[in-house]
């Protein structure tokens, strides 16, 4: 986002600006970030189920993680 100020854009007037993963450092930016938050404690006991029984042979069969769009106000709402 600096350096879209730098540039003479506004976030998120000209421009929206997401993250991912939720970090809480960012949290702290101006305007808020608009991230995407995974359950990091789920996402790490199904890795660890998976290395332990090993992947499956079907990719059907692998694990979907979900995760939570948090809309800050870096990114711009339509009406």
């Amino acid at each position: 986002m600096a350096a879209f100020r730098e540039h003479g854009l506004r976030v998120p007037d000209d421009v929206s600006v997401a993250g991912f993963d939720d970090i809480r450092t960012l949290r702290d930016l101006v305007p808020q970030l608009t991230t995407v938050h995974l359950h990091l404690e789920e996402l790490g006991e199904r890795a660890a189920m998976l290395a332990l029984a090993g992947a499956p042979e079907d990719p059907a069969q692998l694990v979907q993680v979900r995760g939570q769009v948090v809309l800050r106000d870096s990114t711009r709402r339509l009406s």
